[in-house]
C-alpha cells in the first residue's frame, strides 16, 4: 500500500487517494468479547472491548463488602466531559486516576461524593516528568510508580498529540526493564485518540509516513492489537481532512496479566 501511494507525499493530507493515512493502520484484530461504547456519543465516549467482562469480574458498586478485585483505570485528558469515567464508576468497582493540565477537576458527570474512587490531578502527560513545570508533567511510567501500580487494566488517552511521545517513552522504559525477557506494555487495553497535526511546542508528532508507520509498528511489537477505530469528525472539521482517529487496542500478548480479557 505504501508503495502505491509513495513515501514522499505531503503528510498526512497527501495520503487521500487511493488510500488515506488511516488505511495503513486498520483495526485488523478481533475483540474476544463485546465492543461497547461507554460514555456519551460525542467526543467524550470511548469504545471498550469486553465491558461485559469488566462488569462480571469487577462488579460495582465498590464497597467494603465487595471482594472482587478493583478495576484499575488511568484517564489522560478529561476536558469538560467525564461521561466515560462516570459510567465506569457506576457499572464496575473501578478506581480511576485522572490527569489533565487544562481543567481543575472532573466534569460534572463525576460528582464530588464519588471522588474517593476517582482521583484527579491537574497535570500533563509527556515523555519526561517535570514536577516543577506548571502544570506539572508526568510520564506514564513515573505515574505508575507514584501510584504503586505495576499494571493498569484500562488506559484512556486523549492528550492532543502528546500520545506519541508518552507511549514511546513507556515502550523504551519497559524494554530497558525487561532486557532478558518478553517485553509487553503494562496495561490490558488502550483507548487513544491519535492527532496528526502540527506538533505543540516540545512535542514530537510523526511528520511523514515512515515515522508514522514505525511508531505504529512499535505498538504492535509490544503486544498491542487494534480492534476498533472511528473518526473524530468534530476535530476533522477544523482541517477538512481526517486528522484525528480514535483507536481501541487490546494487549494480545500478555495473557498472564491481562486476565480480564483472556480468561
Amino acid at each position: 500500500m505504501a508503495q502505491v501511494v509513495g513515501y514522499d507525499a505531503k503528510f498526512p493530507d497527501g495520503y487521500m487517494n487511493p488510500f488515506n493515512v488511516w488505511d495503513f493502520a486498520r483495526p485488523s484484530f478481533f475483540c474476544p468479547h463485546d465492543l461497547e461504547r461507554v460514555g456519551s456519543i460525542s467526543d467524550g465516549g470511548k469504545i471498550i472491548c469486553g465491558m461485559s467482562r469488566y462488569e462480571k469480574e469487577c462488579p460495582g458498586p465498590s464497597s467494603d463488602s465487595n471482594k472482587a478485585r478493583e478495576l484499575i483505570v488511568y484517564s489522560f485528558g478529561v476536558s469538560d466531559d467525564s461521561s466515560f469515567e462516570a459510567e465506569l464508576l457506576q457499572r464496575t468497582n473501578a478506581r480511576i486516576w485522572g490527569y489533565d493540565g487544562t481543567v481543575d477537576k472532573w466534569a460534572q458527570q463525576v460528582p464530588e461524593f464519588i471522588w474517593s474512587r476517582a482521583k484527579f490531578q491537574k497535570a500533563m502527560i509527556g515523555k519526561v516528568s517535570d514536577s516543577k513545570a506548571r502544570p506539572p508533567v508526568f510520564s506514564i511510567q513515573d505515574l505508575m510508580k507514584i501510584n504503586g501500580h505495576s499494571y493498569v487494566d484500562l488506559i484512556k488517552m486523549d492528550i492532543e498529540g502528546a500520545e506519541f511521545d508518552a507511549l514511546t517513552s513507556l515502550i523504551e522504559s519497559v524494554k530497558e526493564q525487561r532486557k532478558n525477557g518478553n517485553a509487553t506494555l503494562p496495561f490490558g487495553q488502550l483507548l487513544v485518540e491519535m492527532h496528526l497535526k502540527k506538533a505543540p511546542e516540545g512535542i514530537t508528532v510523526p511528520n511523514d509516513l515512515k515515522s508514522w508507520l514505525n511508531w505504529w509498528y512499535s505498538l504492535e511489537a509490544m503486544g498491542l492489537r487494534p480492534v476498533s477505530n472511528e473518526d473524530n469528525w468534530i476535530g476533522d472539521r477544523v482541517y477538512g481532512m481526517p486528522r484525528f482517529m480514535e483507536y481501541t487496542f487490546i494487549n494480545a500478548m500478555d495473557k498472564e496479566r491481562n486476565l480480564l480479557l483472556w480468561t
